[in-house]
């Protein structure tokens, strides 16, 4: 992880001060509330920052105050951080519990915490335990509402539907796939609590509202505020200048750890140092060694899907065979992305209508005993590769993560390098993140991906499309061989004509959302090899 020179100059101020607070107390045999020494007293050898009007060793109760201001502004941060995380990351995730928690934070937003914070601090005596809890649970409502925005927006990403859609759990969605996104958010929140943390405890100790019992800087301040002598005398210059310099140099150190950005992927870094969990396989897919024609892979009988009142595929019907290549094409927005989407399961439930087998599984079926294994009864390449990895992820954990045939980890990474090693991508693109690796490199290592467990249908919705022509050719050549040689069932959702008149055995037309059949499919497919024949 690069830091850049202010993070670097902040982090040894704060690193100085957190050494100060632990061992500075070590280094001094008075306590800070004995009256020992002669009033005033300039520093010397025996008090090195002087005396107070009652002649209390001014640096013991610095050092003493460090360790206080450190302990309150760490619990209050964490408590504080903590429940922004938690709720922020709860709100954003969850529609029943967001009208609740955003609420909650409205109303708290609009509450004046400053006075709250006087009004407990008064009525319970200013004590620590009081003052931590009070800071850190009115502290939370303004960055919990920037981090449920962002999770709001990153729910909605391919990567955590397909997490999702792959029946991934609440929790592990929420660690694994959001808050690395959210880190930055959570550690600028803790680093600005802390800092309000020290400063309001110092503003409130100042106002004699803190605990007596306690020695902080902002009562040495109020200590010093409160004496004649301070001022008649040079005494101000040992009595208000270290507390005054302590708070400014915590202060600056936390501004510069909080305002600079780390330089390259910061959530790279961290999530490499995590290991992998594997996963207990549920049950084992049966492959298919020898495919039989008559088969049948994919059944669609009177599907339709609505949007509301606005039919998007109209009632239709169509049989894949085992080990056949069938191309659905047509005009943008006919419904192609949407037929296949609704074929692999990615559409509610309740747009649905009709009934659909894959690999004679039935999806959108109530009950879960024959549900379709997704990645390995069937597998989904969507257009483009960027959307379909998680971009904080390595390569090596996204195949690990879909793998289901394989029982330990030594197995899974041996199988993911020959999978790699089929669409000629070497071993170490396992340990890659998606941004580090080229367009057609990702594309080839989607399409390892959905071949790692062979499932026995493959749904392909323009694997190519973000490719230019050259790079477009060859991932798709070896689509077709990896299917034809798995012997797999190849559903193609193409523009490309051409394409498809040259590797399917049979093609659908779809044409806004009806299908195209009898003349006018013909006269579809003649245009076609117009093209096909320029083409070739």
């Amino acid at each position: 992880m690069k830091l850049t020179w202010s993070q670097r100059v902040g982090l040894l101020l704060f690193g100085i001060y957190v050494v100060v607070a632990l061992f500075g107390p070590m280094l001094t045999k008075t306590s800070p509330f004995s009256i020992d020494g002669e009033r005033l007293l300039p520093p010397s050898g025996q008090y090195w920052l002087g005396t107070n009007t009652i002649g209390q060793d001014i640096y013991s109760q610095l050092v003493h105050g460090a360790r206080t201001n450190l302990s309150i502004g760490m619990m209050v941060a964490v408590i504080s951080t903590l429940l922004s995380a938690s709720l922020g990351l709860l709100a954003g995730y969850s529609k029943r519990l967001d009208p609740l928690l955003n609420g909650l934070a409205n109303m708290m937003l609009v509450l004046p915490s400053l006075l709250l914070i006087l009004i407990v601090a008064s009525f319970t005596g200013g004590g620590t335990w009081q003052l931590i809890l009070t800071l850190g649970f009115l502290t939370w409502p303004g960055y919990m509402k920037l981090i449920r925005a962002s999770v709001l927006s990153l729910k909605e990403r391919e990567f955590v539907r397909a997490a999702q859609l792959y029946k991934g759990k609440t929790g592990y969605i929420l660690f694994r796939h959001l808050l690395p996104f959210i880190w930055p958010l959570v550690r600028t929140k803790f680093i600005l609590t802390f800092r309000s943390a020290i400063a309001m405890e110092a503003s409130l100790s100042f106002l004699g509202i803190g605990n007596p019992s306690t020695v902080s800087w902002g009562k040495m301040l109020q200590d010093a505020f409160g004496r004649t002598q301070t001022f008649m005398t040079d005494a101000w210059q040992w009595m208000i200048v270290p507390p005054s310099v302590a708070i400014l140099f915590v202060t600056i150190a936390l501004a510069l750890i909080g305002e600079s950005k780390i330089v390259g992927n910061q959530f790279a870094a961290k999530l490499n140092r995590r290991e992998s969990r594997v996963t207990e396989v549920e049950r084992q897919a049966q492959l298919l060694e020898d495919a039989d024609d008559h088969l049948e892979a994919i059944v669609v009988r009177d599907l339709t899907v609505v949007y509301g009142d606005k039919p998007i595929i109209h009632p239709i019907s169509f049989v894949v065979k085992q080990g056949s290549i069938t191309s659905l094409v047509g005009e943008s927005g006919s419904g192609k992305t949407t037929m296949a989407r609704t074929l692999y399961g990615l559409v509610p439930h309740e747009a649905v209508e009709g009934t659909i087998q894959i690999a004679g599984h039935s999806i959108y079926r109530d009950g879960e005993s024959d549900a379709m294994q997704r990645w390995v009864d069937a597998a989904y390449i969507f257009q483009d590769p960027r959307n379909s990895f998680n971009p904080i992820m390595t390569i090596g954990k996204q195949f690990y993560e879909t793998m289901k045939l394989q029982t330990n980890l030594e197995q899974k990474h041996e199988a993911a390098i020959a999978a790699l090693a089929e669409v000629q991508l070497g071993a170490d693109v396992m340990i890659l993140y998606p941004h580090q690796l080229s367009g057609g490199m990702l594309s080839r290592a989607l399409i390892a991906l959905a071949l790692v467990n062979k499932p026995k249908v493959l749904i392909a919705d323009e694997p190519t499309g973000a490719l230019d022509p050259i790079v477009k050719r060859e991932v798709f050549d070896l689509l077709v061989k990896k299917v034809k040689e798995y012997r797999m069932t190849l559903l193609l959702i193409t523009h490309d004509m051409p394409a498809a008149l040259h590797i399917s055995d049979e093609i659908i037309v779809l044409q806004d959302g009806k299908q195209v059949e009898g003349e006018q499919k013909q006269h579809y497919l003649r245009k076609g090899k117009q093209l096909y024949h320029q083409f070739v």
